[in-house]
């Protein structure tokens, strides 16, 4: 049978590092970034007479309505992934027994399962909604690494991809920084603000990517890229190290018509391959049209090959009627938005 209980903090570490998922937001340090930012967080073993799954829920306080948020979870082994719908119910049910549905009105969650129809009816026969807004990225874009030389990551490129790579790394005034000091993050942000301005988006908290950085790279595990020409700063990514993945997290550039982004990022991908590491995760990406904001971002990722990973669509838990009014302002807020 299977429970839900708490767990040390030693083995909820030692099973993500035995299986390694493929998103970074359930590991401790992420849970620790959000302590530091005055949330709750709560991590639970789930099992079936020995731990089968951890989970890391995250308690959110906003004017639209406070809600629990599972990000990427639970990790389970991959023998119980087909029984998500019960280990969905027991967390449910403790969510309830310890009383947190009290505090919060609803849960959110974007499981870690891929997109699979059976699945989802039944978690929404089992009182689960689609969500009127994600709360962390549907899908992953995808570079395998492993054991490939860098002239099969390149020739796994589009053509212009290739093209604009050979060209860059030709043009030695375009210089890569690799880096580990905190200070430079101030390189990022205002690159990230101008972004943000450009793009008209709401962006992360610069105390959330600012604490990232810093409790990740306390362990060596998140590194900036910078790309300049004459000491102006034009790009940058943040990288995350963990699950032998390299994660490209957070980017920023400004508009120039020389190949920037793609001498950044294949350096970050030969430099990835270097270490051992098995994937390059870009992150999420769009499947509409060109109308949609990130649709260039989009082209840009797919164009150094790889594959979509497609996860099942964010899902709400209500555990109070507040919560239709979250769903109505949400829904208007992401219409208004356009996207």
């Amino acid at each position: 049978m299977i429970t839900i209980d708490n767990i040390k903090d030693e083995d909820y570490r030692n099973f993500i590092a035995k299986i390694k998922p493929i998103s970074f937001l359930q590991n401790f340090e992420w849970g620790e970034i959000e302590k530091e930012l005055g949330r709750e967080v709560y991590r639970l073993g789930i099992f079936d007479q020995y731990l089968i799954g951890v989970c890391q829920i995250i308690g959110y306080k906003a004017k639209r309505g406070n809600f629990l948020g599972i990000l990427h979870g639970p990790i389970l082994e991959e023998k119980y992934k087909s029984k998500i719908v019960e280990i969905a119910e027991k967390l449910i049910e403790y969510i309830k027994k310890t009383k947190l549905n009290q505090k919060y009105n609803f849960l959110r969650a974007n499981l870690l399962i891929e997109e699979n129809k059976e699945i989802l009816d039944q978690l929404l026969k089992l009182g689960f909604k689609k969500a009127p807004r994600i709360l962390v990225s549907e899908n992953f874009w995808i570079k395998e690494l492993f054991n490939k030389s860098n002239e099969e990551l390149l020739n796994e490129c589009s053509n212009h991809h290739k093209k604009l790579i050979l060209e860059s790394l030709d043009k030695d005034y375009i210089e890569i920084e690799k880096t580990k000091e905190i200070d430079k993050i101030e390189i990022f942000l205002k690159l990230y603000k101008e972004l943000a301005s450009r793009k008209k988006f709401v962006p992360y908290s610069e105390n959330l990517i600012k604490k990232e950085f810093e409790i990740f790279n306390k362990n060596n595990k998140a590194f900036l890229y910078l790309a300049k020409i004459e000491n102006k700063y034009y790009s940058s990514a943040l990288i995350i190290l963990e699950n032998n993945i390299g994660f490209y997290h957070h980017g920023a550039s400004i508009p120039i018509k020389e190949p920037v982004n793609y001498k950044l990022h294949f350096q970050i991908i030969q430099d990835l391959k270097n270490m051992g590491l098995k994937f390059y995760n870009m992150w999420g990406i769009t499947e509409e049209g060109p109308t949609h904001p990130w649709y260039g971002l989009t082209q840009f990722k797919k164009g150094f090959g790889g594959r979509l990973i497609k996860l099942l669509p964010t899902l709400d838990y209500p555990f109070s009627v507040k919560y239709y009014l979250t769903y109505l302002f949400e829904r208007y807020f992401e219409k208004f938005k356009g996207y």
